[in-house]
């Protein structure tokens, strides 16, 4: 997913598609503004888990994360309750909380 991020010949998906993004909204900057948004959860064993809350409350043997729901909306579409969501204007904003995701 990450592959070699520093070498855009080695580059995983992931910095693909943060370059693709952020090169789109680069090009379409005249008068048009963009609100960039991320998220990032993990699905084991079918339970979802939000990867950028702190938990560092809840660390030792034993902790349970908060497990969230996967609910559907006419007008949201899919989507999973109280999932954080921060807004990122950069790459290495996006970078930053992928890094504190993992």
């Amino acid at each position: 997913m990450l592959g070699v991020p520093s070498d855009p010949q080695l580059a995983g998906i992931i910095p693909k598609c943060f370059d693709q993004i952020y090169g789109f909204i680069n090009e379409k900057s005249d008068g048009i503004k963009f609100l960039v948004r991320c998220s990032y959860l993990e699905i084991y064993n079918e339970e979802i888990h939000d990867l950028l809350v702190d938990n560092s409350h809840n660390k030792g043997p034993g902790a349970v994360q908060k497990k969230l729901d996967l609910k559907e909306d006419p007008d949201k579409g899919v989507f999973v309750k109280d999932l954080t969501c921060l807004i990122v204007k950069s790459i290495p904003e996006i970078e930053k909380a992928m890094i504190y995701g993992t």
